[in-house]
């Protein structure tokens, strides 16, 4: 069975984290995000997988490069106009010349769950197509699914105030297509959730409603990125750090990921937090529930909590970075007193 891996977006809402590094090459516990959807792949006998690559995603073609990847075939499908979701998908099945049933899963995702069952279950119910779903806690960032007593969709909504959702299954961006319904996708840049998903409903074609039970992130925005790296992390004893990470005996590190090549001075705390490679957290310094990406530095006694730096940032001695504090790449931080 074939699988499309949509990766073509730029990656807006993680940004500045994406603005030196595409979406599904950002780090979460030290690999590359589109590594475990690969690891997932595998593991449910996908044999074939289309990257949906989009304009400028030359650095994601060369890290995975079309052939093998252990027991996956690579294949690129490379966007010359921006398709949206819709098109992405009709272009791949044409490029990689898929004729049979087929999945697509988002790029910006992580996701574990027992996709044989979920593969059975869309047989089973001859389904035109399956969603899979999520159960999350409050589903008002996401497209929620209405499903009658058989599980099949009847209806969505967008983004439902939460108090008001008709329910808490979210759409989890795995999907699994007859190769039949890939013609009807509208041509031209759309988006099938928007176009083909509410059309088969309307129509009344069988549209299964997948609920699965194991980890779901959506990686799409930063805090939603910090969540699931800390989650993983939790699974491993708390903390996942590189062999090559540098730690002074003095230093507090608790609920964290740090990447290859970082130190750790003494006296810094660093708590439910993310480094990328080769940061640098100065003595005495803070840095609590942010992301710092790669080359960042954090000086001398130093607070920061609740922020993301973006490549090469700098946060000079003794400053204090206010929750929510946006530092773009190679840029230096400056609070109110100028420091």
């Amino acid at each position: 069975m074939d699988a499309i891996i949509l990766v073509g977006g730029q990656g807006l809402r993680l940004r500045p984290l994406t603005a030196t590094r595409h979406k599904s090459l950002v780090p979460v516990c030290n690999r590359a995000a589109i590594s475990y959807l690969f690891e997932w792949l595998g593991r449910s006998n996908i044999e074939r997988v289309v990257l949906a690559l989009g304009q400028q995603n030359e650095d994601l073609a060369e890290v995975y490069p079309a052939g093998r990847l252990g027991g996956l075939e690579l294949v690129h499908a490379v966007e010359r106009q921006r398709l949206e979701s819709g098109g992405a998908i009709r272009n791949s099945v044409e490029v990689a010349n898929i004729d049979d049933r087929f999945l697509v899963v988002n790029g910006d995702i992580y996701v574990d769950f027992d996709l044989r069952a979920a593969i059975d279950a869309h047989a089973a119910k001859e389904a035109d197509l399956t969603l899979a779903l999520a159960t999350v806690e409050d589903p008002s960032a996401f497209g929620v699914a209405v499903l009658d007593e058989d599980g099949l969709v009847t209806g969505f909504v967008e983004k439902p105030p939460r108090e008001s959702a008709p329910s808490k299954l979210v759409n989890a961006g795995v999907w699994i297509f007859e190769r039949r319904i890939a013609d009807e996708i509208p041509e031209g840049a759309v988006r099938v959730e928007e176009t083909l998903f509410p059309s088969l409903v309307a129509r009344r074609r069988p549209v299964l409603g997948y609920v699965f039970d194991g980890l779901w992130e959506d990686i799409g925005d930063p805090g939603r990125y910090l969540e699931l790296n800390l989650a993983l992390a939790a699974k491993r004893g708390g903390c996942v750090i590189d062999e090559t990470v540098e730690t002074a005996g003095t230093a507090v590190v608790e609920h964290a990921v740090i990447g290859p090549g970082t130190r750790i001075e003494a006296g810094a705390s660093f708590r439910e937090s993310v480094a990328w490679e080769d940061c640098r957290v100065g003595g005495g310094a803070a840095v609590v529930r942010s992301i710092l990406a790669d080359g960042v530095t954090i000086g001398e006694g130093a607070t920061v909590e609740g922020a993301v730096v973006g490549r090469g940032g700098v946060v000079p001695v003794r400053a204090v970075v206010k929750p929510g504090t946006v530092i773009e790449p190679g840029a230096e931080y400056h609070d109110e007193h100028g420091r």
